[in-house]
């Protein structure tokens, strides 16, 4: 057994000063050390999978992120780390717990499955990993090794941690609760019928024109990147091609490590709805510099054109109870230019909600830049910026 600072003040040496996870009993001492200790930064995330995504975002900022959760969570990191991580060569460390670790302690019934196959698991997606150091002089040759490993593959390293690796450390800092009721008053405002509205291209070209090449663009999968990038291919954009749902988790973690840069997250209503709860988050540490706009065409259009469930969906207020700080709706082209002149000059988290109709050029292409490629333009745009 060690220390929390044991492990985490020579980590910080190596430059992992930004974490971010959902709790776990054995995680307890590191997340409270990490809450408790000046120079750290922490993220709460409400999902395995958004935590995923919010260590990318921060990474591709230039910093060093880990990522904690427990093995129960890992089928809901899965997504990211095999298409996100792994797809953009992003190095996050992970630390998963192992509870129902075989011939381990009694455990809670629904803890042993996953603690039999979680190592499997992680074989399978072709992680490299290793058990927790459990004494003080096993944890600086861990660090090493997953540090060179990090810096030499450009992917993720995993430390799998078992019951009583680290000892308890009671956190000292009290939460903040607001004590303030919360009233929620919000109209949308839209008055087209569907077929009267625009379809995504020209809202993508119009985003291209008022906000320029010095804001960060971050488009979900599916046919928005591949839309943008038909439109122009520039280095201040970023092409999700997987990790559905997690663009906005993704410049989250970007936003809260460049506060200087304008981040602009081009959501899809199909990938909103498959992590709604990571509006949470936003509205919890309202980065001032990010953008969120939700492109809602009440279809799921690069796989046939399903319908979401959006039509009776009102997500500007559900962003205004989340906690965003300014929000707007519309369906029309002029309007929604107007907004994008006034969130460019913003100060404030802001949601947008712009209805469109479904539909996209006949013959739309693939980005020819792959991922890789994409993931360090992006990066020397983004670490280019002061902070």
């Amino acid at each position: 057994m060690i220390t929390a600072d044991k492990f985490l003040t020579p980590a910080k040496e190596l430059g992992f000063n930004f974490y971010t996870g959902t709790p776990c009993s054995y995680l307890k001492p590191f997340i409270n050390y990490v809450i408790d200790t000046d120079g750290f930064d922490f993220v709460d995330s409400v999902n395995e999978g958004d935590a995923v995504a919010i260590a990318a975002g921060a990474t591709i900022a230039g910093k060093r992120a880990v990522v904690m959760f427990q093995n129960s969570g890992l089928g809901n990191a899965v997504n990211p780390l095999t298409s996100l991580t792994y797809t953009f060569n992003l190095p996050v460390m992970v630390i998963t717990t192992l509870r129902g670790e075989p011939g381990g302690a009694a455990d809670e019934p629904q803890h042993e499955l996953m603690g039999q196959i979680t190592i499997q698991m992680l074989e399978t997606m072709k992680m490299r990993w290793a058990y927790f150091p459990q004494v003080d002089a096993d944890v600086a040759p861990a660090l090493k090794a997953a540090d060179e490993y990090m810096k030499t593959t450009s992917q993720p390293f995993v430390f799998v941690m078992r019951k009583d690796d680290v000892a308890d450390w009671k956190l000292q800092k009290k939460p903040s609760i607001s004590k303030k009721s919360l009233t929620v008053t919000h109209t949308d405002a839209f008055e087209l019928d569907y077929k009267e509205r625009t379809t995504r291209t020209p809202v993508l070209e119009m985003i291209q024109q008022e906000l320029g090449q010095e804001v960060a663009v971050i488009a979900t999968t599916g046919k928005t990147g591949r839309e943008l990038y038909e439109v122009g291919d520039l280095a201040n954009q970023f092409y999700m091609v997987g990790s559905m749902g997690c663009a906005l988790a993704f410049g989250l973690g970007l936003a809260l490590s460049k506060k200087t840069l304008k981040v602009i997250v081009l959501d899809g209503d199909g990938a909103l709805l498959m992590r709604t709860g990571s509006m949470a988050t936003v509205g919890a540490y309202r980065p001032q510099n990010l953008v969120h706009i939700l492109i809602d065409n009440e279809a799921h259009d690069s796989t046939g054109g399903q319908g979401t469930v959006t039509g009776g969906v009102s997500f500007g207020a559900i962003a205004m109870g989340f906690g965003y700080e300014k929000v707007y709706s519309t369906d029309k082209v002029e309007a929604f230019k107007n907004i994008l002149s006034e969130v460019k000059g913003g100060n404030e988290a802001t949601f947008v909600h712009l209805k469109t109709q479904k539909g996209s050029p006949e013959k739309l292409g693939r980005p020819k830049v792959t991922p890789a490629q994409v993931s360090v333009r992006f990066a020397n745009f983004v670490q280019s910026k002061q902070r």
